[in-house]
């Protein structure tokens, strides 16, 4: 059987001797040989006590309940139990971490879009997740009012076509104008812009803002506070954040 000394033994479960020393002392471990020279000597099952004390006391478990956990009648059982509750506690915490990884996620894409525009305060944070939310339940919107318009159009060109009518086409695309210009006119009324030189909150006029250069989520357009041109950021409007 394999002996120890103490240094081996500390070598073995990556600990300091000193510590082990203390285990020792509080009767944790308890050496039954000990060399011609006086050096204690320990076996491989207290080098396997050893590990379980040391994975107890990772728990949070003081040295005393660990003492007693392992001096019990029924240490095996009074074992299993603390570890249940040691493995529950863990998985909670993970269930914890994970949400709030994905919390950290969605803030980091938040902050893409927002890059430009300074964050004071948690509230500003809300405000970027709330916007964020918003503006894609509206682009999602007239992504699907878009295709229903599509295949409006493309039923009454085969219509048309088959039936040789071109009246029932022709309606139909006087519709779709008249539905485009409508759910524009529902975008443009649904958001503000943000100027990233002065921070202002500002809505543009309709015929500037459908002629302006723009991008997936910003508009170049003239801030009516500060006066100067720049890629605003696009946000919900006030009164639907309120």
């Amino acid at each position: 059987m394999s002996k120890f000394t103490t240094g081996e033994l500390a070598k073995q479960a990556h600990v300091s001797v000193r510590a082990l020393q203390y285990y020792d002392k509080r009767g944790l471990l308890r050496p039954t040989e000990v060399s011609e020279g006086g050096r204690r000597l320990y076996t491989a099952a207290d080098l396997q006590r050893l590990k379980l004390i040391l994975l107890l006391k990772g728990m949070d478990l003081s040295l005393a309940a660990i003492q007693e956990i392992m001096d019990s009648d029924q240490a095996s059982r009074v074992l299993g139990l603390v570890l249940d509750q040691q493995e529950q506690r863990l998985r909670d915490e993970q269930a914890a971490n994970a949400e709030k990884l994905k919390t950290v996620m969605q803030v980091r894409a938040g902050l893409a879009d927002f890059a430009t525009v300074p964050i004071r305060s948690i509230e500003d944070m809300d405000l970027i997740m709330a916007n964020k939310k918003g503006l894609r339940r509206i682009h999602v919107s007239m992504v699907v009012s878009g295709l229903v318009m599509d295949a409006i159009e493309v039923a009454a060109l085969v219509y048309s076509i088959v039936v040789g009518n071109w009246w029932v086409f022709g309606a139909a695309m006087v519709m779709a104008v008249i539905f485009a210009a409508l759910t524009v006119r529902h975008y443009f009324n649904a958001v503000d812009y943000i100027c990233p030189a002065c921070s202002s909150q500002f809505r543009p006029q309709f015929k500037q803002a459908f002629w302006s250069g723009h991008t997936p989520k910003t508009r170049k357009l003239t801030c009516p506070v500060c006066g100067k041109t720049n890629y605003c950021v696009e946000v919900l409007r006030k009164i639907e954040q309120d």
